[in-house]
């Protein structure tokens, strides 16, 4: 009788099949690693700003001090001041406009019956920035005067009123005061300066 001996594909022992497990994870995190690592400089290569755009960090904040003075032939006889903040986004555009009102209500008489209305005078500044970079940044501010002539409100029902307006739009340097805007008074020998300086806040 002969012996038959048939052999058959030996089988991986368990160790062999624990460690071959606990090696494909490894792979796949390294895998993973790597991909991560090529897109790298990707990434920053699209966060780098272009050459000429602003740069401007998130929630830059600015001073802005406003001056407005009154000469008469030559000789200062009023200066009034004003100040607000204003929060420039990360994106380099003009901020929303901000607002500025002081004043009084004046009475004025609407007829013999004894009526009377109020009126608004005082300063009303309107204001946004667009920081450019280089130390400069670009303003745009509408600012109203209004006064009553004298000491007519208490003399007369009906006073005179001074009216005084600009709208200006102008690139000026950081932490230098600079005049934006100048005009007489038509019915008299004044003149208005109006001053704005705007500064940067360092958190």
């Amino acid at each position: 009788m002969r012996n038959i001996i048939v052999t058959t594909g030996a089988r991986a022992s368990r160790p062999c099949q624990i460690m071959a497990k606990m090696a494909m994870p490894r792979a796949i995190a390294l895998a993973f690693v790597l991909t991560c690592a090529a897109c790298l400089p990707w990434a920053a290569a699209q966060e780098t700003p272009k050459e000429g755009e602003a740069q401007i960090k998130p929630a830059d904040s600015y001073k802005v001090e406003f001056t407005v003075n009154e000469l008469d032939n030559g000789k200062k006889i009023n200066s009034r001041s004003y100040s607000m903040q204003i929060r420039a986004e990360a994106v380099a555009k003009w901020t929303d406009m901000k607002r500025l009102r002081v004043g009084s209500q004046v009475p004025v008489a609407t007829g013999s019956s004894g009526g009377f209305h109020y009126m608004d005078v005082g300063m009303n500044i309107d204001c946004r920035l667009l920081p450019m970079g280089n130390g400069k940044v670009a303003i745009g501010t509408n600012w109203e005067y209004s006064s009553v002539e004298g000491e007519q409100v208490h003399e007369a029902p009906n006073p005179v009123m001074r009216h005084v307006r600009s709208e200006v739009e102008a690139v000026i340097p950081l932490d230098k005061a600079t005049v934006i805007s100048e005009m007489d008074d038509v019915a008299s020998t004044h003149h208005f300066v109006f001053e704005v300086k705007v500064t940067k806040i360092t958190p």
